[in-house]
């Protein structure tokens, strides 16, 4: 570990930073590294920044704030994550080429993205979504349910159909995030990665933490945003085809609504807060608490470590108030992960099970309804392979990688 006499200046990387009520966020936009601190940690980096030594700033929080602050804990916190480092040390250069990054609309001006979220386009589609929801209304035959998922014709015909033009709608969707943080001044990137089981698109706009709160809701429900004006106008088609006023073929009717109930699974997975979803990202933002997902993990991994007498993450830089927030949501987080494998055992696995009952009918002769071919196995198995086992591959990977992080540094507070 560096020390840092009491005397000699540190050296601070440039940085920028943005108080919220009890914390406060660094950014080091040059290495994309984003770090939150207490408010009053922020008053001790910015004198160290001016070039006050240690012992003179400790005085200074003294008068300030009535206590004596535990300077060196924090300024080892910073040194880890390249923010200081002591006289004579080194401080991280700035990358020599930034990674490239696929997706990004770097090149797009905050002021042409804002035009995206204006209030005139606003409006617009807010009476596109007010038509629609009176539709459903009077007529809730229109919503189509689970089964719109189960073809029992031409399967890989509509497999395709339906998720080639939903990974268009997931891209959309990421887009959108992108295009708000653009507006907001902050660089993004759309990267694949998993919640928990499922493989997912996410947008990396660490940066957001730095914009202004309504740049920063703006930017993490645009997605939902999107996703819901698209559910919007295709429940406004479907409807319109009931009525007579369209006349759809019957195949694509089909694709139609079951496009539809995958924006109401993409929908009601975003209010999964106990995942790193946009509303949980949302719900932070309110309760003035970035770092509420990595905390409670920390939390309910002490509880489990008080019952085993082994040691404990010290989490005694955490305020009373969100302390408190933190005992609550760890409620949510494990009902709301239990309910998410739910999920999985009482509607994904049946749905690949009535697909791979079919597989073994079709290899065995046995009787089925419809009609299934080799294009539909190859299918069925591009399916299952590449987003079912692929996103449970992916989990345990981070699970794999987030043991070997708490191995190697027990004692801390590690964002997941």
């Amino acid at each position: 570990m560096p020390t840092f006499p009491p005397d000699a200046p540190v050296l601070v990387r440039p940085f920028t930073a943005r108080r919220d009520g009890e914390s406060a966020v660094l950014g080091d936009d040059a290495r994309q590294v984003y770090l939150s601190v207490p408010a009053d940690g922020l008053d001790l980096l910015e004198w160290l920044a001016d070039g006050v030594p240690p012992a003179e700033a400790v005085r200074r929080y003294e008068r300030r704030h009535g206590e004596t602050p535990d300077l060196d804990g924090f300024l080892q916190v910073l040194a880890e994550e390249g923010f200081v480092a002591p006289a004579g040390g080194e401080l991280p250069a700035d990358p020599t080429e930034r990674p490239r990054r696929a997706w990004n609309l770097d090149g797009l001006s905050p002021a042409a993205a804002a035009r995206f979220f204006s209030r005139p386009v606003a409006i617009a589609a807010g009476l596109v979504v007010a038509v629609a929801a009176g539709l459903a209304v009077t007529d809730p035959g229109v919503l189509p349910g689970a089964s719109s998922l189960a073809f029992h014709d031409h399967f890989w015909a509509y497999l395709l159909a339906v998720m080639s033009i939903a990974t268009v709608g997931v891209g959309v969707h990421e887009l959108a995030h992108v295009v708000a943080a653009r507006a907001a001044g902050v660089s993004a990137r759309i990267s694949v990665g998993n919640q928990m089981y499922a493989m997912v698109a996410q947008t990396d706009m660490s940066g957001i933490w730095l914009a202004p709160k309504r740049q920063r809701y703006t930017a993490l429900l645009a997605g939902m945003y999107v996703d819901v004006l698209s559910a919007a106008v295709l429940v406004i088609v479907l409807r319109a085809d009931r009525a007579g006023l369209l006349t759809l073929a019957g195949p694509v009717r089909t694709v139609l609504a079951a496009l539809l109930f995958t924006y109401f699974i993409r929908l009601l997975w975003q209010a999964f807060v106990f995942l790193r979803t946009d509303l949980y990202y949302v719900f932070a933002t309110a309760l003035g608490t970035p770092s509420l997902m990595a905390d409670t993990g920390t939390y309910l991994r002490n509880l489990v470590r008080r019952v085993l007498r082994r040691p404990l993450v010290d989490q005694s830089g955490v305020g009373t108030r969100e302390l408190r927030l933190i005992r609550v949501f760890s409620v949510v987080y494990v009902l709301g992960r239990a309910l998410a494998l739910g999920v999985l055992v009482t509607a994904t696995i049946p749905l690949i099970l009535f697909y791979g009952e079919r597989v073994i009918a079709f290899f065995t002769g046995a009787p089925l309804t419809g009609s299934f071919t080799w294009a539909d196995v190859l299918a069925f198995a591009a399916l299952t392979f590449l987003f079912d086992l692929g996103g449970l591959v992916l989990w345990v990977r981070q699970l794999w990688r987030s043991r070997k992080a708490r191995a190697l540094a027990p004692h801390r507070v590690l964002v997941e």
